[in-house]
Protein backbone atom coordinates (compact mmCIF):
# COMPACT_ATOMS: atom_id res chain seq x y z
CA UNK A 1 0.00 0.00 0.00
CA UNK A 2 2.77 2.47 0.95
CA UNK A 3 4.61 1.81 -2.32
CA UNK A 4 1.40 2.38 -4.30
CA UNK A 5 1.00 5.77 -2.63
CA UNK A 6 4.59 6.68 -3.46
CA UNK A 7 3.98 5.71 -7.10
CA UNK A 8 0.85 7.90 -7.12
CA UNK A 9 2.91 10.80 -5.77
CA UNK A 10 5.60 10.27 -8.38
CA UNK A 11 2.95 10.13 -11.10
CA UNK A 12 1.40 13.37 -9.83
CA UNK A 13 4.83 15.02 -9.84
CA UNK A 14 5.48 13.86 -13.39
CA UNK A 15 2.07 15.14 -14.56
CA UNK A 16 2.74 18.50 -12.93
CA UNK A 17 6.21 18.70 -14.49
CA UNK A 18 4.81 17.88 -17.94
CA UNK A 19 2.03 20.47 -17.55
CA UNK A 20 4.52 23.11 -16.50
CA UNK A 21 6.81 22.32 -19.43
CA UNK A 22 3.89 22.80 -21.84
CA UNK A 23 2.80 26.01 -20.11
CA UNK A 24 3.94 29.57 -20.54
CA UNK A 25 5.49 29.70 -17.07
CA UNK A 26 9.01 31.01 -16.78
CA UNK A 27 11.61 28.55 -15.59
CA UNK A 28 11.70 30.27 -12.18
CA UNK A 29 7.93 29.92 -11.73
CA UNK A 30 7.95 26.34 -13.00
CA UNK A 31 10.67 25.36 -10.54
CA UNK A 32 8.87 27.09 -7.67
CA UNK A 33 5.52 25.49 -8.51
CA UNK A 34 7.09 22.03 -8.90
CA UNK A 35 9.02 22.41 -5.65
CA UNK A 36 5.86 23.51 -3.85
CA UNK A 37 3.87 20.53 -5.14
CA UNK A 38 6.60 18.05 -4.29
CA UNK A 39 7.03 19.57 -0.82
CA UNK A 40 3.32 19.14 -0.20
CA UNK A 41 3.49 15.48 -1.15
CA UNK A 42 6.64 14.94 0.93
CA UNK A 43 4.99 16.56 3.96
CA UNK A 44 1.95 14.32 3.58
CA UNK A 45 4.17 11.25 3.44
CA UNK A 46 6.50 12.30 6.27
CA UNK A 47 4.28 10.87 8.99
CA UNK A 48 4.20 7.44 7.40
CA UNK A 49 1.74 5.47 5.31
CA UNK A 50 -1.37 6.59 7.19
CA UNK A 51 -0.73 10.25 6.29
CA UNK A 52 0.00 9.70 2.58
CA UNK A 53 -2.72 10.62 0.09
CA UNK A 54 -4.64 7.84 -1.59
CA UNK A 55 -6.42 7.55 -4.89
CA UNK A 56 -9.82 7.70 -3.16
CA UNK A 57 -9.33 10.80 -1.03
CA UNK A 58 -6.64 13.47 -1.56
CA UNK A 59 -6.50 14.12 2.18
CA UNK A 60 -6.28 10.46 3.15
CA UNK A 61 -9.44 10.85 5.23
CA UNK A 62 -13.09 10.14 4.55
CA UNK A 63 -14.59 11.28 1.24
CA UNK A 64 -15.59 14.95 1.20
CA UNK A 65 -19.21 15.91 1.83
CA UNK A 66 -21.40 16.55 -1.23
CA UNK A 67 -21.34 20.15 -2.42
CA UNK A 68 -24.27 22.53 -2.62
CA UNK A 69 -23.96 24.23 -6.03
CA UNK A 70 -24.11 27.99 -6.41
CA UNK A 71 -27.34 29.09 -8.08
CA UNK A 72 -27.21 29.94 -11.79
CA UNK A 73 -23.60 28.85 -12.25
CA UNK A 74 -23.15 26.26 -15.00
CA UNK A 75 -20.93 23.25 -14.43
CA UNK A 76 -20.60 20.45 -11.90
CA UNK A 77 -18.93 21.51 -8.62
CA UNK A 78 -18.17 17.89 -7.66
CA UNK A 79 -16.23 17.39 -10.90
CA UNK A 80 -14.61 20.78 -10.36
CA UNK A 81 -13.42 19.75 -6.90
CA UNK A 82 -11.78 16.65 -8.41
CA UNK A 83 -10.22 18.71 -11.20
CA UNK A 84 -8.84 21.24 -8.70
CA UNK A 85 -6.69 18.45 -7.25
CA UNK A 86 -6.07 16.43 -10.43
CA UNK A 87 -4.97 19.38 -12.57
CA UNK A 88 -2.47 20.58 -9.98
CA UNK A 89 -4.26 23.76 -8.84
CA UNK A 90 -3.33 22.76 -5.28
CA UNK A 91 0.36 23.24 -6.12
CA UNK A 92 -0.07 27.00 -6.56
CA UNK A 93 -3.25 27.93 -4.68
CA UNK A 94 -4.58 27.66 -1.15
CA UNK A 95 -8.27 26.83 -0.79
CA UNK A 96 -9.93 26.29 2.58
CA UNK A 97 -11.72 22.95 2.64
CA UNK A 98 -9.25 21.26 0.29
CA UNK A 99 -6.61 19.83 2.65
CA UNK A 100 -3.84 19.51 0.06
CA UNK A 101 -4.44 23.01 -1.38
CA UNK A 102 -1.75 24.96 0.42
CA UNK A 103 0.16 26.48 -2.51
CA UNK A 104 1.54 29.99 -2.20
CA UNK A 105 2.65 30.77 -5.77
CA UNK A 106 -0.84 31.98 -6.74
CA UNK A 107 -3.50 33.76 -4.68
CA UNK A 108 -5.59 32.14 -1.98
CA UNK A 109 -8.84 31.13 -3.69
CA UNK A 110 -10.96 30.78 -0.55
CA UNK A 111 -14.28 32.50 -1.35
CA UNK A 112 -12.87 33.93 -4.60
CA UNK A 113 -16.45 34.07 -5.88
CA UNK A 114 -17.21 36.84 -3.38
CA UNK A 115 -14.46 39.11 -4.71
CA UNK A 116 -15.44 41.88 -7.13
CA UNK A 117 -12.47 41.28 -9.44
CA UNK A 118 -10.02 38.61 -10.60
CA UNK A 119 -6.36 38.66 -11.63
CA UNK A 120 -5.11 41.42 -9.40
CA UNK A 121 -8.22 43.57 -9.78
CA UNK A 122 -8.02 43.71 -13.58
CA UNK A 123 -11.05 41.58 -14.56
CA UNK A 124 -14.63 41.87 -13.29
CA UNK A 125 -15.53 38.67 -11.42
CA UNK A 126 -18.35 36.67 -12.99
CA UNK A 127 -18.68 32.95 -13.74
CA UNK A 128 -18.13 33.67 -17.45
CA UNK A 129 -15.03 35.80 -16.85
CA UNK A 130 -13.60 33.30 -14.39
CA UNK A 131 -14.00 30.51 -16.96
CA UNK A 132 -12.29 32.69 -19.59
CA UNK A 133 -9.48 33.37 -17.09
CA UNK A 134 -9.04 29.68 -16.26
CA UNK A 135 -8.96 28.74 -19.95
CA UNK A 136 -6.43 31.34 -21.11
CA UNK A 137 -5.00 33.68 -18.45
CA UNK A 138 -2.32 35.31 -20.66
CA UNK A 139 -4.95 36.43 -23.20
CA UNK A 140 -6.73 38.43 -20.48
CA UNK A 141 -3.65 39.62 -18.60
CA UNK A 142 -0.40 39.48 -20.59
CA UNK A 143 2.59 38.67 -18.42
CA UNK A 144 0.58 36.79 -15.79
CA UNK A 145 2.35 33.96 -13.98
CA UNK A 146 -0.72 31.72 -14.39
CA UNK A 147 -0.24 29.49 -17.43
CA UNK A 148 -2.65 28.05 -19.94
CA UNK A 149 -3.46 24.63 -18.51
CA UNK A 150 -4.90 23.06 -21.63
CA UNK A 151 -8.35 22.60 -20.10
CA UNK A 152 -11.51 21.92 -22.06
CA UNK A 153 -14.33 24.45 -21.76
CA UNK A 154 -16.42 22.01 -19.69
CA UNK A 155 -13.50 21.48 -17.29
CA UNK A 156 -13.22 25.26 -16.85
CA UNK A 157 -16.98 25.49 -16.18
CA UNK A 158 -16.70 22.69 -13.60
CA UNK A 159 -13.81 24.45 -11.85
CA UNK A 160 -15.82 27.69 -11.81
CA UNK A 161 -18.85 25.84 -10.41
CA UNK A 162 -16.61 24.44 -7.66
CA UNK A 163 -15.06 27.81 -6.80
CA UNK A 164 -18.45 29.56 -6.88
CA UNK A 165 -19.91 26.85 -4.61
CA UNK A 166 -17.46 27.68 -1.80
CA UNK A 167 -19.60 30.31 -0.02
CA UNK A 168 -22.48 27.77 0.01
CA UNK A 169 -20.26 25.05 1.52
CA UNK A 170 -18.39 26.44 4.53
CA UNK A 171 -15.34 24.33 5.35
CA UNK A 172 -15.44 22.67 8.74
Amino acid sequence: MWMRELRLGALAGERLRATLQRSALSTRHAVLATATAMALFAAACASGPAAAPTARSPSGGPPPAPLTPAPNVPGNPENGRQLFVAKGCIGCHTLRGVPAATGVVGPNLTNVALRPTLAGETIENSPQNMARWILDPPSLKPGTAMPRLGLAEQEARNLVAFLYSQPYNPAH
